[in-house]
């Protein structure tokens, strides 16, 4: 069949498609299903022969005809199917214009799934909405993706929850935002103890400390230390024993037992590359609010997975004598 043909079998079909949903002196009632069958096989003749605009059109009317008629995962699908033709076409997903509009078709999508009952659906469209909206929108971004998780956790789909949490975990790290990352590693470590993955919650407990650190605030550090010293997984883990040599190291103000840490303490080697990456550029020396450093006796390698920090022995010159 040549291409004008196919233009105009898809023409066809989309008058098909509006003749069943127009009213006439012998016609009362509307026949969205139908429409929404005519609109579809419309769109897709449109989207293999690369009309974009009548494309989109089709896929629109689809997706209007399928929501009316109560199909809503054909209608969430069709919009979907509409964005994914968008963004293949280079011309329309490079502008920042074509881009918002994608995002807006993956939330309306997003919405539709959610009415009915499609939570995973949900979130994944809300995720590729976060994807696609321009770089100078991250706030949106992140907020897209929360929503996505919030659909996920609320619907107990926590086995769909840790690719959520790394993408909004790594857009804050790309965008230095360290301290918002916290949050959402907390609310990650709470789904590994319901999915009992008690690995996973250690490396989220490692990670979290090293944003802290990189943060360049002592204090900030090591108060969420202290917080995780009973989180799922990384109590009496190796990741919690390397977190403190890490804070150790900057305590005595010894940036090269910290970088000697971040090298050889095998945890560092196994959490998210872009955070072993921060680790390793810490300086113990830029750290603010730091303590004095304290002469201490260390004991024990692990003492730090039984309740804090390693047990310190002060020694008082007179106590020598």
């Amino acid at each position: 069949m040549s291409f004008k043909a196919k233009e105009d079998e898809a023409a066809a079909l989309m008058k098909s498609g509006k003749k069943h949903i127009t009213k006439s002196l012998t016609k009362w009632s509307l026949d969205h299903d139908s429409a929404a069958m005519d609109f579809e096989k419309a769109a897709k003749i449109y989207t293999h022969l690369g009309n974009v605009k009548m494309g989109k059109d089709a896929w629109l009317a689809a997706s209007a005809s399928h929501e009316i008629a109560k199909n809503l995962f054909f209608s969430g699908k069709a919009l979907e199917t509409c964005a994914g033709m968008l963004k293949d076409d280079a011309a329309f997903a490079g502008s920042e214009e074509g881009q918002s509009e994608l995002s807006d078709l993956y939330i309306r999508a997003s919405r539709i799934f959610a009415l009915d009952g499609k939570p995973e659906r949900q979130a994944d469209m809300l995720q590729r909405a976060a994807k696609i909206t321009p770089a100078s929108k991250s706030k949106e971004a992140a907020a897209k993706m929360v929503d996505a998780i919030d659909a996920l956790e609320d619907n107990d789909k926590h086995h769909y929850c840790p690719d959520a949490y790394r993408a909004l975990i790594l857009l804050h790290v790309r965008n230095g935002s360290y301290t918002e990352a916290v949050p959402i590693i907390k609310r990650a470590i709470k789904t590994y103890e319901k999915l009992q993955q008690p690995a996973s919650g250690a490396k989220a407990g490692l990670e979290m400390i090293i944003l802290c650190a990189a943060t360049g605030d002592w204090v900030l550090a090591d108060r969420e230390f202290r917080t995780l010293q009973d989180a799922y997984g990384f109590a009496h883990s190796q990741e919690q024993n390397a977190a403190f040599s890490l804070l150790d190291a900057i305590e005595q103000r010894d940036d090269e037992a910290l970088q000697h840490a971040v090298k050889n303490e095998s945890p560092f080697q196994f959490i998210i590359p872009e955070i072993a990456r921060i680790a390793k550029k810490l300086k113990a020396s830029t750290m603010s609010n730091v303590p004095p450093p304290k002469k201490s006796v260390i004991h024990g390698a692990t003492t730090a997975a039984t309740g804090g920090k390693h047990d310190e022995v002060e020694e008082d010159e007179e106590d020598l004598r």
